[in-house]
């Protein structure tokens, strides 16, 4: 799907349509609507819970990607600088070449980083803006989550155990897998404010609350 299919008759399947997009056609969609002249429509549809989390995701990683390179940059340079002031004035010369080499691309890495970040942000802010409110609890309703969140991990906790036995005797196989991964999606745990969630979500749940305090 392209940015003109986006604002196209088909503009309200979009969301959809990026959740099944590869992954390689979605990073580059993503990464051409970086800059402050992208089309709002892309964004809104890049930040559609069905596709909120991938966007999240790979904005995240490619920041980390980017400061990975600056980060070896700088120590590339360091060593360089080290070598060559060692050697006297020519070698001086020489370190200030290679820095003025990689001047343009640091400007322009830089520049790159600010948008990924500021993209981020939003997204990160979306995510905050699409979580469930926080709802006051009825009496009670603490105990009967915790109560609820034993029971989830003692089932998970025997599973896990029984799984263990099965491979163990030599009797387990693909099928004890499948059903030991099925916890995932059957087992609950209950939310800070409340919200029943599969394992598979709670666990995003967790993610996004960590982002939210790393911030």
């Amino acid at each position: 799907m392209t940015m003109t299919e986006m604002r196209g008759p088909g503009a309200a399947n979009a969301p959809a349509a990026l959740a099944a997009m590869a992954q390689e056609d979605f990073e580059a969609l993503v990464a051409a609507s970086l800059g402050r002249d992208a089309d709002p429509q892309v964004w809104e549809a890049l930040t559609d819970p069905a596709v909120i989390h991938r966007t999240k995701n790979y904005l995240a990683a490619v920041r980390v990607d980017v400061q990975n390179q600056l980060t070896q940059a700088n120590a590339d340079l360091e060593e360089i600088r080290a070598d060559c002031l060692r050697r006297g004035e020519e070698g001086r010369q020489e370190f200030f070449a290679a820095r003025s080499a990689q001047a343009e691309w640091r400007q322009r890495t830089a520049f790159f980083r600010r948008l990924v970040e500021r993209r981020l942000a939003m997204v990160k802010g979306q995510l905050h803006a699409q979580a469930p409110k926080h709802i006051p609890s009825a009496p009670g309703a603490g105990k009967k989550a915790r109560k609820h969140n034993r029971a989830a991990l003692e089932t998970l906790a025997r599973a896990i155990l029984a799984h263990r036995h099965r491979v163990e005797s030599g009797e387990g196989d693909e099928d004890d897998d499948e059903v030991l991964w099925a916890h995932l999606t059957s087992v609950t745990a209950i939310t800070g404010s409340g919200e029943e969630l599969p394992l598979t979500r709670w666990l995003r749940y967790l993610d996004d609350l960590r982002e939210d305090d790393d911030d």
